[in-house]
């Protein structure tokens, strides 16, 4: 349970009767008003059962909480009593308000009767009690960004105990940590001189080690397992897990098999902490508990109150088999040198609870690069500690793959040339820059494209007008062969979210109808950005250089239907290789991303899980589904998806679980499904967005085709161009 007192995190101001709750780390604050003026002193954060960052403690008979927050009331210790969306009254108890808007605030109060309103007018929330009374008000960050930086020297045996600092960040010893909001962002480490840890850090006590060779290579294989368990890294001959009662679990020795070891141990560790907490802070009656908990040999919640080690103790007793098939997919896995750059991207990746591999060679400088240019080159090492790129080569320092995009060689190395279809090429400054700036918010994407022919300029033209913009699409425009002042000023719009560039390209330089216009001497450009015939990872790695959070690279160029379907994914807040994997790209053409593949082009409305829908036609009035929530930068490991479908089964699981419907739905039920704002519905292989207007007459069709020719579609938007006509 956290709790400073110098307000790194929190802090609290008062300005007549209202006190605001400042959270430190994200530049925000939180109003509370009361019917007096606070006169705020100090308290324990320990009154409170949740985790809280700070505390205060005044008189007070009521408080109004502003409209664009949700409320919640719990007992004191931590029981859920109701979400306030209607008016309610309780009888006299203790209770604390469990407010969530612009950051997380609580109102503690001990012996009152409680009254409720304002809520069905969507206005500001209005609570009463029965008498003047003391209040604490506590406050906890969102903790999206880091709080610190840790320098870190070219030394295996000092990255260690920066990675068992990595923990610090996580609000809760219990198994609530499963959940991501209470694990907040690990602090950034950053190379340097020596080995500096803020005292504000500070190292978890779970009495759980992780003991491995201090080589850079396994130091980094074991660093998301660390974060999450709060484990204490140290120098070992041999890889071992030790828990505080005296229990050593051995690690295997060689690299491959400790890496698939480590992430098997991450997945189950996280997966039965979220069993745990089922009859915790937010109760959840789970698909998988339904299905898993009676195989168990143990009971949860029994656990919940439990060391990490001695939860442990337990979940090494399961076996793989039992929890494997309800183990969520992972949105992406990390592929790093063994050499000292990579220690930069700790942090960000933990934060994912992204598994990592260690492949290549320990630095890029030297390495043949076909699909790295020069013209990169001659920028990057200034870019090299804040971006990520390996000095003086270009190449990346890491690599990273989406279970959506998967591999035919498997694992790729970060030397490999060309860099893989399917790749991502990884680096710090594509973090950092979702760190600096937001993205578009979901309905608000203005997409720009720049082409170079009156072909293209007539296939973008057809993929936002056939029938209109597919959904999320606010606004959109066309330059035809562009001026470079004209390319650079629809680059640095601010408004433009979304650029897909069919200009030739060569590196970081795309080729305007004056000149060449380079990426690198640019200050801003979408924060995602796409490329046509670009050859290689180049033009998108230096798309993420110049600001963008992620970025694609096709080898070739795409028909009407597929650029449609492609932006029409990405505005919906579907992450990349998501995307490309359903637009099916790489049936046309190679694809390479930059950035992690999981990020997203806009930011989903009120935190909400983008989720695929399947629909495979059994004959034209009937329709087997299945459904999976789609792990991203926003939806992280440990988050819940609950579906509301009316024929699904409507318990909640983890994001990235896939489940099947347990009967055939019919064709209106497939016609319900497209308005649903957090679904992508893929209709027999073709993707189906909400402005496409299909009609029953349109799956009839779709379903007739898929059942005759055998066809898994081709990834594209149903009503293009007529396309089930």
């Amino acid at each position: 349970m956290t709790g400073s007192d110098d307000g790194r995190r929190v802090t609290f101001e008062t300005a007549g009767e209202t006190l605001y709750v400042r959270d430190a780390l994200e530049g925000e604050r939180l109003a509370l008003r009361f019917d007096r003026e606070p006169d705020p002193r100090p308290a324990l954060v320990d009154l409170f059962a949740l985790p809280v960052d700070r505390a205060v403690s005044f008189e007070a008979e009521s408080v109004s909480i502003p409209k664009y927050a949700t409320v919640s009331v719990r007992e004191s210790g931590g029981e859920f009593v109701a979400e306030l969306t209607d008016d309610l009254t309780l009888p006299r108890g203790s209770y604390c308000l469990d407010v969530v808007g612009v950051t997380k605030a609580f109102v503690r109060a001990v012996d009152v009767e409680v009254s409720a309103t304002g809520m069905a007018d969507g206005g500001a929330v209005e609570v009463a009690f029965d008498r003047p009374t003391t209040v604490t008000v506590g406050g906890r960050s969102l903790h999206t960004r880091p709080e610190a930086t840790m320098t870190v020297p070219d030394d295996p045996e000092a990255l260690m105990r920066a990675v068992s600092t990595l923990g610090s960040s996580i609000a809760e010893a219990s198994p609530e940590r499963s959940w991501p909001t209470l694990r907040g962002y690990p602090p950034r480490i950053a190379r340097g001189d020596e080995l500096e840890i803020p005292a504000s850090l500070a190292t978890p006590d779970s009495g759980v080690e992780i003991a491995v060779p201090a080589t850079y290579a396994d130091v980094y294989r074991v660093a998301p397992l660390a974060y999450y368990l709060g484990a204490t890294v140290v120098a070992g001959a041999d890889p071992e897990l030790r828990l505080e009662r005296g229990f050593v679990e051995p690690l295997p020795n060689e690299g491959a098999a400790l890496e698939r070891r480590t992430a098997d141990l991450l997945g189950t560790t996280l997966f039965l902490d979220s069993l745990a907490r089922t009859e915790g802070y937010v109760p959840s009656d789970r698909y998988e508990y339904d299905r898993i908990g009676g195989e168990l040999p143990f009971y949860p919640p029994n656990l919940a109150d439990r060391s990490m080690s001695d939860r442990l103790m337990e979940y090494l007793e399961v076996d793989r088999e039992t929890v494997e098939p309800y183990l969520p997919d992972r949105a992406t896995t990390a592929v790093l040198r063994p050499g000292p750059a990579g220690m930069e991207l700790l942090g960000h990746l933990a934060h994912l609870l992204a598994p990592i591999r260690v492949r290549g060679s320990s630095t890029a400088d030297g390495c043949a690069r076909v699909d790295f240019q020069d013209r990169v080159d001659s920028h990057d090492r200034a870019r090299s500690r804040e971006g990520g790129e390996s000095p003086g080569s270009g190449a990346p320092i890491a690599a990273a793959i989406a279970s959506d995009l998967p591999l035919s060689s498997g694992t790729p190395s970060p030397d490999n040339a060309p860099f893989p279809s399917g790749a991502a090429a990884l680096s710090v400054a594509a973090y950092e820059n979702a760190l600096a700036r937001s993205r578009p918010t979901k309905g608000d994407l203005r997409a720009a494209f720049l082409a170079d022919s009156d072909d293209r300029v007539r296939a973008f033209e057809r993929a936002m007008t056939e029938p209109e913009p597919p959904d999320g699409i606010d606004a959109w425009e066309v330059l035809d062969r562009p001026t470079r002042e004209a390319a650079r000023d629809l680059l640095a719009d601010p408004d433009v979210g979304l650029c897909l560039c069919s200009l030739p390209t060569d590196g970081s330089r795309i080729a305007c109808s004056d000149g060449v216009l380079d990426l690198a001497d640019l200050d801003r450009v979408p924060t995602t950005t796409a490329f046509e015939r670009a050859r290689r990872v180049a033009p998108a790695a230096s798309a993420v250089a110049a600001g963008s959070h992620g970025a694609i690279a096709v080898d070739g160029v795409l028909g009407p239907e597929r650029v449609r379907t492609l932006v029409g994914l990405l505005a919906t807040a579907t992450p990349l290789a998501s995307s490309v994997a359903l637009a099916r790209v790489r049936e046309v053409a190679d694809v390479r991303l930059a950035g992690d593949p999981s990020t997203v082009a806009v930011t989903p409305e009120q935190g909400g899980t983008p989720g695929l829908v399947r629909v495979r036609s059994l004959s034209e009035t009937a329709h087997a589904v299945a459904w999976r929530s789609l792990p991203s930068v926003e939806a992280r490991p440990g988050s819940e998806y609950h579906p509301f479908f009316e024929w699904a089964d409507t318990l909640p699981e983890l994001v990235g679980a896939e489940r099947e419907g347990s009967r055939p739905i019919s064709t209106a039920e497939v016609l319900d499904l497209v308005p649903e704002p957090d679904s992508v519905v893929d209709l027999n292989g073709a993707i189906v967005f909400e402005r496409d207007g299909i009609t029953a007459d349109d799956v009839r069709r779709s379903a007739r085709r898929a059942l005759a020719e055998g066809s898994s579609g081709e990834g594209i938007s149903v009503r293009f161009g007529e396309e089930l006509r």
